[in-house]
């Protein structure tokens, strides 16, 4: 004998699963363009450090090996913070599938309940009647 249903025990999806995928995306692109700019960057040390300590030393001021060299001195100043802020938006994304997963559970375990007290309850009843 089945029951009607007075609510609707699967609830609807919450905000947070339209939410994460942008959260993860951009995380996601941050960090790759950190790669990037990392990768970029190793070339530039590469270029510096295949000359030698004098001629480094030497460089005259607006010659290339100067330019690299401050290019090296400054670019991790920036890359390494947006780097982290790259895996904040990760995490925050799997924080936030997290967070509407069990904000789903609830509602269902909420809506499930609602249904069965009643019914137990009702059961529960007819069992002392009968005793």
């Amino acid at each position: 004998m089945a029951l009607a249903h007075e609510t609707d025990l699967i609830p609807p999806p919450p905000i947070q699963t339209r939410i994460y995928p942008f959260l993860v995306a951009a995380g996601f692109l941050v960090v790759l363009s950190a790669l990037v700019i990392g990768a970029v960057l190793a070339t530039t040390a590469a270029d510096v450090f295949e000359s030698s300590k004098a001629t480094r030393d030497a460089a005259a001021a607006g010659s290339p090996l100067l330019a690299d060299q401050s290019d090296l001195a400054t670019f991790p100043l920036w890359v390494q913070p947006l780097t982290f802020v790259g895996i904040g938006l990760l995490i925050s994304g799997v924080f936030t599938v997290f967070w509407g997963l069990l904000r789903s559970l609830r509602e269902a375990r909420g809506a499930a309940m609602a249904e069965s007290i009643p019914v137990l309850l009702a059961k529960r009843g007819d069992a002392k009647e009968g005793e």
